[in-house]
């Protein structure tokens, strides 16, 4: 850097070499179309974790290479920070970003995402925030300089001017202000150095400092508002200017500076940026070019920022933000711009080289140019009809040959042109014998290896044609069929000619032994050959294997011995079957221009790595026949928007890989915002853990890669461990999604990598545990558990109950039975007594019977021997009833329904019971109906029943009792026989036992068993 001491002794030489054209640096531009808040873009920074932070003067935003998020203060209802002009962004040791805007500082934390205000700073105009290395916060407010001790959370105030602030390397905050001074302030000895710089001959309103940047311990650049650029050694105390501008102009507002991996020194200013190198000590100005896509947006450059991998970011007033790649800037671009040096055409064809360090470049849509290697500078040569010399400006083959350039015209036959005098020599509008029409489409000029030019045509008369330059004649080469379209001509190490066909694969011969052949490659269908796709260009690569590639089928490898055929397309990762022109480089890859990118091909591997616009390109579609390799191994290819240039070797090494984030979490589609009750307690990029509820099981996770270069091919690969193993490959989308999770622990891990295979990401976890319902939860299962017991011991409990009850029931059955044995028993005894008592008393009456006929006379006697015969008939009757219910017992009683004459039985009873109701002194009596009354009954079972009844009813009557018949509905004949006597009655609670067999009331005096 001593470099800036002498400069005054060399300023004749350090007069500005701006170059014609931008080299290499092409800038890739994103405005508020693409996502940014605001186009007038004032601090840019990139934080620690690689993300990178926008002030604008419409607020703040954060880009990670895809979309920009827009940050809103949230303890202000409108969402600003401050009055949303963002002046200044610094990061400090712990994270936090501290936000300089027209209105006051703000802290924020990036994890909780809040912002904070900065209260004790003066809520003005802030215009630099600075952080030294111990973590203290510089800030200008309202043009003064303050500092915030963040561990004391005291701000204090230098009472100094300030314009702008840096820090070194030894503890100094430098201070430049608005007289032309700059002091260095050392915050740990609390000591303050000034120095002027600009000269007190300036005006005062010219002397105004605007940036400070140190280089080193001695040396610092300084930009002024007004004066330009300077530098100061703090040794020797020299100060001087570097001049920038046209004809040493340094009234040039320099507004902020930073130094390249390069050590080349950018300068944004208000007439674009400047690139100083101060080893060549030359610099080129990047402005806006109308039309150009690849300058800069706008002139007026207020912010700077080196990001991590050594690429360029700049802040424009009007045009958003600039962004320069050195990665895509290995491809360098040549484009047709009006008004400008550059080539003359979008359609770049065929291309070759000279003996003087021109590289010819033909275009079908303007013609030929000549591109001046040394200086960069380009010549057109256009069509007649545009004044030039060209018979037509569709240019297709083409051949430098001594100071010669021979060239195929569309449709206009080959033109000779001297190179020396840039003239047309010589035209043949028809090349072919001179006993032939001859054709007019030229699409190839080949040297062979002993100095012989072939000619190749196409279509009408095509053929493959040697030129004899002293004859100027042109002679059919007969091994190649008549009518061949010989796109493209190639030569191998034995010598052999080979052409490319249309539609019967390739032709070769050998020139000196005139022997010759044909390859064909499509597929043998029935005897006939299909899927024979045209051939546009051939390869010899470095072990002697030929290539060629097709428009459709892909490409296709010919072995060494020339018996071998391997295809490779689409499926082998080409990114299309469509390919044009290729080359080797010097590290044995293959490059191949196609139709949707450039191909880079392992001769060892026959890996593929696909380079498209995103990687630096000026577009994916390349053209026909349009590749070439120059002796230092730099390769040219044409595409359908202009040249690309680039040397091979500077893709061969690794690139350091990008961090890779989650960015997003969304459940339900709704983003997830840091908050201390929802499952996010940090912002997303912090958060290594997340717990989800059980209804919160639809969720989108969106990652990235901080490729800067080329996001937009970065590819992806994720899967969710706990669901499937398996990766799932993205790569067009960031995105994924995950439906109906069961409750449980998962994991998941992304991980990203180059398109083009020159790195490869670490992979990023997230650990998501989604929670069971409560009814799922291990509370619940412990109330299952305890359930499930008390379930076990009341269904023990309530069976053992069950079975003693069971066991109950079967020992009262087992005493029924036995009672019921016993009755039987006791039945049976019945019986039998009765069937004895039957036959005694059957032998009684009859001596009754004829004791009361013998003494019929005798009045005292027969009364009484008519007592004895009614009380034997009653005994008799008794028996039978007893004999009758013995039956029933055993299922064997039937009942036997007659016409019976109901008043008859009720009288004939109730004239049975009045001699016993007589003697009890009752007086028993029957109130019948006069008319008759008939009823199918069986008599027998009615008359034990109205015995039965009249019996108990003399027996527990007091005076009286009585028999009536009640009808209750005459026409349907229902009625009722009523049994009375004016007896005491039967106590209520023994109602319902009166029908149990042999019950009674123990409480009377009246013998009898009760009713059977």
């Amino acid at each position: 850097m001593k470099f800036f001491f002498s400069l005054f002794l060399l300023n004749v030489l350090f007069q500005v070499s701006v170059s014609t054209s931008y080299g290499q640096y092409y800038l890739k531009r994103y405005q508020v179309d693409d996502g940014l808040i605001n186009n007038s873009v004032t601090s840019i920074l990139q934080d620690r974790k690689g993300l990178i932070w926008i002030g604008t003067r419409g607020g703040l935003c954060r880009f990670d290479g895809y979309n920009f998020k827009i940050l809103e203060n949230k303890n202000n209802k409108f969402g600003t920070i401050g009055n949303n002009v963002i002046t200044s962004i610094a990061e400090d040791k712990n994270g936090a970003l501290w936000i300089g805007t027209g209105k006051g500082v703000f802290r924020y934390d990036p994890q909780k995402e809040v912002f904070t205000e900065l209260q004790l700073i003066p809520q003005a105009n802030i215009s630099q925030i600075v952080v030294d290395n111990d973590n203290n916060l510089w800030i200008i407010a309202n043009s003064f300089l303050y500092y915030y001790d963040q561990k004391t959370g005291q701000p204090g105030s230098l009472k100094i001017s300030a314009t702008c602030i840096a820090k070194d390397f030894s503890h100094n905050i430098w201070i430049g202000n608005d007289d032309g001074a700059i002091s260095a302030y050392n915050y740990r000895k609390k000591s303050i150095t000034s120095f002027p710089i600009v000269s007190r001959n300036v005006p005062a309103a010219q002397r105004a400092i605007s940036k400070l940047y140190p280089l080193n311990e001695n040396e610092i650049l300084i930009g002024c508002v007004k004066q330009g650029l300077k530098s100061y050694n703090v040794r020797s105390g020299a100060i001087q200017s570097l001049h920038l501008g046209a004809e040493g102009n340094n009234a040039f507002y320099v507004r902020d500076i930073i130094a390249d991996n390069n050590e080349k020194y950018w300068i944004a200013t208000e007439s674009g940026v400047y690139i100083y190198d101060p080893v060549r000590r030359t610099n080129i100005n990047l402005k806006k070019r109308n039309g150009d896509p690849y300058s800069i947006s706008d002139n007026a450059v207020y912010a700077l920022c080196k990001d991590y991998h050594g690429n360029i970011w700049l802040g424009t007033y009007f045009g958003g933000i600039n962004y320069y790649s050195r990665q895509n800037a290995r491809f360098e671009k040549y484009y047709p711009f009006w008004g400008n040096n550059s080539i003359s055409g979008e359609a770049v064809g065929e291309i070759c080289a000279d003996d003087s360090g021109n590289l010819w470049i033909g275009t079908e849509d303007a013609g030929l140019n000549k591109l001046n290697l040394r200086t960069g500078e380009f010549t057109n040569f256009a069509s007649k009809e545009k004044g030039g010399d060209l018979s037509y400006y569709n240019i297709h083959g083409l051949l430098a040959y001594k100071h010669q350039l021979l060239v195929g015209v569309f449709l206009h036959g080959m033109e000779i042109m001297d190179t020396r005098k840039e003239i047309i020599t010589e035209r043949f509008n028809l090349v072919g014998e001179k006993n032939e029409k001859g054709g007019d489409f030229v699409v190839s000029i080949f040297l062979t290896k002993d100095s012989s030019i072939l000619v190749g045509t196409a279509y009408r008369e095509a053929g493959l044609f040697i030129y004899n330059p002293k004859r100027k004649s042109f002679n059919r080469i007969t091994q190649i069929p008549h009518g061949t379209s010989v796109f493209h001509i190639a030569e191998d190490y034995e010598n052999n000619i080979w052409v490319t066909s249309e539609s019967s694969g390739a032709y070769f011969f050998n020139p000196k032994t005139k022997a010759g052949g044909n390859i064909r490659f499509g597929e043998v269908v029935n005897g006939r050959i299909v899927n024979e796709y045209p051939i546009h260009y051939i390869l010899e690569d470095s072990e002697h294997a030929i290539w060629f590639s097709t428009i459709g089928g892909g490409l296709i490898k010919l072995s060494k011995d020339r018996k071998t055929i391997k295809k490779i397309t689409k499926k082998n990762g080409l990114p299309s079957n469509i390919l044009f022109g290729m080359q080797e480089d010097n590290s044995k890859h293959l490059w191949i221009g196609t139709n949707n990118g450039l191909v880079r091909l392992d001769l060892s591997t026959e890996d593929i790595n696909v380079y498209t616009r995103s990687n630096g390109l000026i577009t994916d579609q390349f053209n026909y026949n349009s590749a070439y390799k120059d002796k230092n191994g730099k390769m040219y290819f044409g595409t359908v928007k202009g040249l690309i240039a680039f040397n091979p070797s500077m893709f061969n090494g690794k690139e350091e890989s990008p961090p890779t984030y989650i960015t997003g979490f969304q459940i339900n589609n709704k983003e997830l915002s840091p908050d201390e009750k929802g499952p996010l307690i940090h912002s997303i990029l912090y958060t290594d853990t997340i717990r989800l509820k059980y209804n919160e099981n639809n969720f989108s996770i969106q990652f990235a890669a901080l490729n800067y270069s080329s996001p937009r091919v970065t590819r992806y690969k994720y899967r969710m461990k706990g669901l499937d193993g398996n990766w799932t490959y993205l790569n067009t989308n960031r995105n994924a999604y995950f439906t109906d999770l069961s409750p449980g622990h998962y994991e998941f891990v992304v991980q990203a990598e180059s398109n083009t295979g020159s790195w490869v990401g670490k992979e990023r976890h997230l650990y998501i545990q989604i929670l069971p319902p409560f009814w799922k939860s291990n509370w619940a299962y412990l109330f299952y558990f305890l359930a499930a017991v008390l379930c076990m011991y009341f269904s023990l409990y309530f069976y053992h109950a069950h079975l003693k009850r069971k066991n109950l029931q079967r020992q009262q059955l087992f005493e029924r039975e036995m009672e019921k044995e016993i009755y039987q028993s006791k039945i049976e005894f019945f019986t039998h007594i009765t069937h004895e008592i039957q036959t005694p008393l059957t032998l009684i009456a009859g001596p009754i019977e004829w004791l009361s006929q013998k003494f019929e006379g005798q009045s005292s006697i027969k009364k009484s021997l008519l007592i004895a015969e009614k009380n034997t008939k009653r005994l008799m009757e008794l028996v039978s009833q007893l004999l009758d219910f013995r039956k029933t017992e055993e299922y064997q009683f039937s009942l036997n329904f007659v016409k019976t004459d109901i008043n008859g039985l009720l009288m004939e009873q109730v004239q049975t019971f009045r001699p016993q109701a007589a003697a009890a002194n009752i007086e028993l009596k029957a109130s019948l109906i006069q008319r008759p009354v008939e009823a199918f009954v069986d008599r027998e079972a009615l008359n034990k029943i109205v015995s039965n009844l009249i019996s108990n009813s003399v027996k527990y009557a007091a005076t009286r009792a009585w028999v009536q018949i009640k009808f209750h509905d005459p026409e349907k004949d229902i009625l009722s026989i009523v049994f009375c006597n004016d007896g005491e009655g039967i106590p209520d609670e023994f109602k319902n036992r009166i029908f149990e067999p042999f019950f009674r009331l123990g409480a009377n005096n009246k013998p009898g068993t009760g009713s059977l």
